[in-house]
């Protein structure tokens, strides 16, 4: 702000200094032409009185080259620019000009002298007019009037002083030219000061009057050229502003617009009542501002405008008119409605997407409940066959492979959706590795394979441990699957800077060639994988997608017949390591579950499916457990009348009575003691969350397998 009143206050100094140098030069015409005139009369009236007829002449002389040269300087002063005139040496020229014009007239005296007192008289006389003639011209700066005044006056005074004639009138007159003098410049120095006031406050007065017309010129500029729509209308809605851009807006020109009412002419009947808020508001003195309403078009058209009203107010603060801005934003508008209406489409579509994927894992899990269910029961009867046992296991392989395809396509849903929740927490590395290899153990040894898995004992990454378990599970089975007969797995963990963990998973298989490895990622992509090796192709995107949820990196290595590296790079620190090498010590797939359950246990299921209830019962009588079977929630709540059961078993989706009712409906009774487990072929979070909010303590997504169901009775019964 201050350099911005610094750089003003320069300006008008600026124009002061040119205004000052074009008055002065200004003056000098007249000034001149009366300076000859009276140049040559002088002359005339001393011609054969002068003392000296030569001194005359050279003094005429003198005085006209003077003027001449000054005339000329005066003329080559107005063909300049202003930038030119503003030079310094315009001035400095003018200055010495008029010292010595002052001087040229201050030699009248002495080379027109004259021993007759009437001419010498006629002297002063001439010469005091002279000099009071040169204050109105020279009075725009101080010290040209002393560059005049002092030479010209000061040598008159000299000449009188040694005059030998009329010592009396000489000694008096000089007196009289010494307070002429005194007074001329006292007055010369009021005068300039009030020159120069007249001269700012001018100039100032030019500068406003020259802002406000620019402003008017520009705000004329804006209220054609602008966007907006610029209208203005008195308290009667009565319209007395109509730009071009209101023209262009609403379709009324300027002459069909004025005088009629703005509500009846851009207003529809849809926005009288929100129309009728905002004048309201405009009442009360307060602005209105980016208010969206929808206005109409002289052919009818609907339009959108974006409003920014004001009131006018008069002398007495009362309302006298309004001004109002308008922006057509009718294509942001439709752009905005299409863009929520796709918004809805993709929300249905992803919704409808859920309910397909929910429903596919619903219609999927139950078949598949009773296949892989069944398989596990069969496996453990002894008098099956070599080859009965061996077709079992291609059932019990191919349903768990269709088990995985899809888990895979739930979770990859679910990344997509943003619907997979994390658990971050400190995960310790051994305890994931060491469960992994117990997993992975018997396949290794199925493939005749050695698996070498390196853990740190005290070592942690921040992750979620069961999808960091899942990400290490589908590494090392990728690194089995590909492997080469009589090959090697390792898992090796280095900490590769202060705060990161990189985890290796290495094998000897075939290798990937450097063309695929962009690929490697990709969902659906099983690259060059013969038909032969069991696989979805979705594993390692759902493994680069998870790892990068959990803030870490996944990458590869590979030499073509030499092998890969897989790693994931993860936030943790390592401390002690030691190896642990194992060859694949479980138990065979056929070892039985020894019946160790106590059968006093009384255990309530409520199954509608036919198929589930034969198999649920089947692998309860294969744990050693006995239980009552419902076909719906009303019939269990019946029986539980009469019963004291320890354990409910429960499908969500029953007929009269769901899984969720019927879990609700005992808690509502005070019964809060009895272990409700839900069975259910929907493994998605939200309905975990929901069977918990029912009253339900856990649950168990189908297919069951014996393993998970009795790890679960045993831990709500024991």
């Amino acid at each position: 702000m201050e350099h911005q009143n610094e750089q003003t206050s320069n300006q008008l100094d600026q124009q002061i200094k040119l205004e000052e140098i074009r008055l002065l030069y200004g003056g000098t015409p007249f000034s001149y032409t009366a300076s000859i005139v009276i140049a040559f009369i002088i002359f005339y009236v001393l011609l054969g009185h002068a003392s000296s007829q030569t001194n005359l002449n050279i003094w005429l002389v003198s005085i006209c080259i003077v003027l001449l040269i000054r005339s000329i300087e005066s003329y080559r002063f107005f063909k300049c620019t202003k930038e030119e005139q503003l030079k310094s040496g315009w001035r400095t020229r003018f200055f010495i000009g008029t010292g010595i014009a002052g001087f040229s007239w201050g030699l009248l005296p002495w080379l027109g002298y004259s021993e007759n007192i009437e001419y010498v008289a006629f002297i002063i006389v001439c010469q005091v007019g002279v000099i009071a003639g040169s204050l109105s011209t020279l009075s725009y700066r101080w010290e040209t009037m002393a560059l005049f005044l002092l030479p010209s006056s000061i040598l008159l005074i000299l000449r009188l002083v040694t005059a030998a004639e009329a010592e009396n009138f000489s000694n008096a007159t000089s007196f009289v030219l010494g307070v002429f003098i005194f007074f001329s410049l006292s007055a010369g120095r009021r005068i300039f000061n009030n020159t120069q006031q007249n001269i700012r406050l001018r100039i100032e007065a030019d500068n406003r009057e020259h802002a406000i017309e620019l402003m008017h010129q520009k705000q004329a500029l804006h209220l054609q050229k602008t966007p907006l729509a610029i209208i203005e209308f008195d308290i009667d809605f009565s319209i007395s502003e109509w730009n071009k851009a209101a023209e262009r807006i609403f379709g009324y020109n300027k002459e069909e617009a004025i005088g009629e009412n703005v509500m009846r002419l851009i207003l529809t009947r849809d926005t009288s009542a929100e129309a009728e808020i905002l004048w309201q508001r405009l009442l009360n003195y307060e602005a209105v501002i980016g208010a969206t309403i929808e206005n109409k078009t002289k052919n009818g058209t609907i339009i959108f405008c974006e409003w920014f009203v004001t009131p006018l107010t008069g002398e007495n603060h009362e309302i006298v008119g309004i001004a109002a801005m308008a922006l057509d934003i009718t294509d942001k508008k439709q752009n905005e409605l299409a863009i929520i209406k796709s918004k809805d489409e993709a929300e249905k579509a992803n919704q409808a997407k859920s309910d397909f994927l929910s429903s596919m894992s619903h219609e999927l899990r139950t078949p598949l409940n009773a296949i892989l269910g069944f398989t596990q029961l069969l496996k453990y009867e002894k008098d099956l066959t070599e080859k009965q046992q061996s077709h079992i296991s291609e059932i019990a392989s191919a349903g768990n492979l269709l088990l995985e395809l899809v888990n895979q396509i739930l979770d990859l849903a679910r990344i997509e959706k943003g619907h997979l929740q994390l658990s971050m927490e400190q995960v310790t590395l051994s305890e994931v590795f060491e469960e992994c290899s117990s997993m992975i153990t018997p396949l290794a040894e199925q493939n005749n394979l050695t698996l070498d898995i390196t853990s740190d004992t005290d070592g942690y990454v921040i992750a979620d441990y069961t999808r960091l378990k899942q990400v290490m599970l589908n590494l090392l089975g990728n690194a089995i699957k590909y492997n080469v007969k009589n090959g090697s797995v390792s898992l090796k963990v280095m900490q590769k800077d202060s705060d990161i963990i990189r985890i290796c998973v290495i094998d000897t298989g075939k290798g990937i060639s450097e063309e695929l490895l962009p690929e490697i990622f990709q969902a659906f992509n099983r690259l060059n994988a013969t038909n032969n090796i069991e696989g979805t192709g979705i594993g390692l995107s759902i493994s680069k997608q998870l790892v990068e949820m959990m803030d870490g990196t996944i990458g590869v290595n590979s030499t073509l017949n030499k092998g890969s590296e897989f790693w994931v790079e993860l936030t943790g620190r390592l401390t002690t390591t030691t190896a642990i090498e194992r060859e694949g010590t479980l138990l065979p797939a056929n070892t039985a579950f020894d019946n160790i359950a106590s059968t006093n246990h009384s255990i309530l299921v409520a199954e509608d499916n036919p198929t589930n209830q034969t198999l649920i019962m089947s692998q309860l009588d294969a744990l050693g457990y006995k239980a009552d079977l419902v076909k719906n929630g009303q019939e269990a709540l019946n029986i539980m009348i009469n019963n004291n059961y320890q354990l409910l078993l429960t499908d969500c989706n029953m007929p009269l009575v769901d899984g969720y009712k019927l879990a609700k409906t005992i808690r509502d009774r005070g019964n809060i003691q009895l272990p409700i487990i839900a069975l259910t072929a929907d493994a998605f979070p939200e309905k975990r969350e929901k069977c918990l909010k029912a009253g339900m303590n856990d649950q168990i997504t189908k297919p069951v397998s014996l393993e998970t169901l009795r790890f679960t009775l045993e831990k709500y019964l024991n």
